[in-house]
């Protein structure tokens, strides 16, 4: 019988006050979405598992919560949203030649198998912009992370801004097979400094190469000192271009006046393998992980039938709650219930109080008084109810 109580370890239950915290943030981001023009889609919960396969560059197929239909098909319960929402955009807008702008709210699943602590079942919120390949589609995403952080409740934040085509040109340059190449970017991205050196000194790359990618997991800091680094280090025109991209966009975010929530890390690789430009993760105090993830994603509409380059990003929303949580930063919750306490003879008239009240949209609980006045007023207090309506029988 105890077992039955818990819940299986990676999930957890919300209730009470700090699952109406949930819904009002929830509710904060997906009204920020709305002021730039995001519509709301909802996908389902178990996708075909093609939807998620390596080739799209999902999450790995070990961490994948699979399961069989009755028809014999693999489905998986979805990892990740950026391509199921590339599904649907093929799928609903395959014929539209205007940017579409979709916004999302849902749980994703992914068994962090080895990660102790980490949610398997975590609720992200995020938006896709599909159809726009400018600087101006990244300077928008990146405008409205800041704007939904904010919105969020925080004030303390920093958004750091990587770049994939940098070190796609370093690995071009290279000419590295791919297993080296898949390892040099999971010890990039850890920062593991000596794991790269030791990498590095198994391929036989010319010193000024080998010199940049040693330089990556440290090539992070404000706009100006990263670019200046960076264009130190390599003379390859892919990885030039991508420097030259990062500066015109810090600009475009000056003109957001967002830049002091910016800075750029060239060290950041992303762990999904669809991005293709600009990649990003935001990170406040109070929580060990980072609260936002994004980037974009060029080449992976097209796998679904439409070419239409992409960028987005996704926020953990439970990550988010406990850092705001951990900071004393959750908006209060109102005391905005009323609770008509009515005896057994006011039964009638209760019930038609309540559903006039109710009509006009006021929250009410409703009922019978049978205990002390004062053993409901305590219970009102821990409740977060307001008001309390007493309707007596004439006698008393």
């Amino acid at each position: 019988m105890i077992q039955l109580l818990h819940t299986p370890e990676g999930v957890r239950d919300y209730y009470s006050d700090e699952c109406d915290q949930k819904s009002a943030l929830c509710g904060r981001l997906q009204a920020a979405f709305s002021r730039y023009g995001y519509r709301e889609i909802q996908t389902p919960t178990f996708e075909f598992f093609d939807i998620f396969n390596a080739e799209r560059g999902s999450v790995a197929s070990r961490d994948l919560y699979k399961l069989i239909d009755r028809t014999g098909e693999t489905l998986v319960l979805r990892p990740d949203f950026t391509p199921a929402v590339a599904r649907c955009a093929a799928k609903y807008f395959g014929g539209e030649t205007f940017p579409i702008r979709l916004g999302y709210l849902g749980n994703t699943f992914i068994n962090h198998s080895g990660y102790q602590g980490r949610l398997r079942e975590s609720t992200q919120a995020g938006v896709e912009l599909v159809g726009d390949a400018s600087l101006a589609a990244d300077a928008e995403i990146l405008a409205l992370v800041v704007d939904c952080l904010k919105s969020a409740g925080l004030s303390e934040f920093q958004v750091e801004i990587g770049q994939a085509d940098f070190f796609a040109g370093l690995l071009q340059e290279a000419g590295m097979e791919p297993e080296a190449a898949g390892e040099l970017r999971e010890l990039i991205e850890a920062k593991n400094f000596f794991g790269v050196e030791e990498l590095l000194g198994r391929q036989n790359l010319s010193g000024s190469l080998t010199d940049a990618f040693l330089a990556l997991p440290q090539l992070f800091g404000p706009a100006e000192e990263v670019f200046a680094k960076a264009r130190g280090l390599t003379q390859n025109p892919l990885a030039l271009a991508a420097v030259e991209r990062l500066e015109a966009l810090y600009r475009l975010l000056q003109c957001y006046g967002v830049e002091r929530y910016i800075s750029f890390d060239l060290g950041m690789l992303g762990k999904y393998q669809y991005y293709t430009g600009i990649i990003f993760k935001g990170y406040t105090y109070g929580t060990g992980d980072c609260v936002v993830t994004g980037g974009r994603y060029d080449n992976l509409m097209v796998q679904f039938g439409k070419d239409a380059p992409s960028v987005g990003f996704g926020i953990s929303v439970d990550t988010l709650m406990a850092a705001l949580m951990r900071q004393k930063r959750l908006e209060p919750l109102p005391a905005d219930e009323t609770l008509i306490l009515y005896a057994p003879s006011c039964r009638e008239q209760a019930i038609a109080l309540a559903g006039k009240r109710r009509a006009k949209g006021e929250k009410i609980v409703l009922e019978e008084q049978t205990r002390p006045l004062e053993e409901y007023r305590r219970y009102a207090a821990e409740n977060r109810i307001g008001e309390i309506l007493q309707l007596k029988e004439e006698a008393e």
